[in-house]
């Protein structure tokens, strides 16, 4: 029995929005080519609409709008290209375990409970970026700030050491209020 490593959990691509806005209008055409279909064989009754369109093209001349028309369409091109080129974004980090992520919002939320758990924080909030994460806690006036900015990063290393790869941590120290 091998153990094989599971893909690395990653964003929607960014192409996907474009690819289903591009089905939905091929969708559409379908949808119109198929109604002509069926007036051809009499099946339905109507106005065709494909025959006075084609005859309308028939005998366009170059016009002005063409050339910024024909640039934007180029534009949209290459736009397009680099989003379905473009690599994922990373949504999870990855423990030292094997095959167990975390995501951002979670490390943050550890990160979050490991700073409320020092002595002398009153309040703290946390980001979680892909490298770094940011620890914003309050504390009462006369806690030495220093120590206490210590004390948090101390914390929050110790509770993301499970992590594959350690997080540089930054830690804000806000001084509310008067202690009780």
């Amino acid at each position: 029995m091998s153990e094989k490593a599971s893909k690395k959990p990653v964003a929607n691509p960014t192409a996907a929005v474009p690819a289903i806005l591009f089905a939905l209008v091929l969708i559409g055409a379908g949808v119109v080519l198929g109604r002509e279909a069926l007036l051809n064989l009499g099946a339905i009754d109507g106005p065709e609409w494909v025959g006075p369109a084609a005859t309308s093209l028939d005998g366009l001349t170059a016009q002005p709008w063409m050339l910024p028309g024909g640039i934007a369409a180029v534009v949209v091109g290459f736009v397009l290209v680099i989003a379905a080129l473009r690599p994922r974004r990373r949504t999870h980090r990855a423990l030292s375990e094997q095959d167990v992520w975390l995501r951002k919002g979670d490390v943050a939320t550890v990160a979050r409970t490991a700073a409320l758990d020092s002595v002398g924080v009153d309040s703290a909030t946390a980001k979680a970026g892909n490298k770094k994460v940011t620890v914003a806690v309050a504390t009462v006036a006369g806690t030495d700030s220093a120590e206490l900015k210590s004390s948090v990063v101390t914390s929050v290393d110790d509770a993301l050491r499970p992590l594959a790869s350690a997080p540089k941590v930054r830690t804000r120290v806000r001084t509310t209020g008067q202690a009780s």
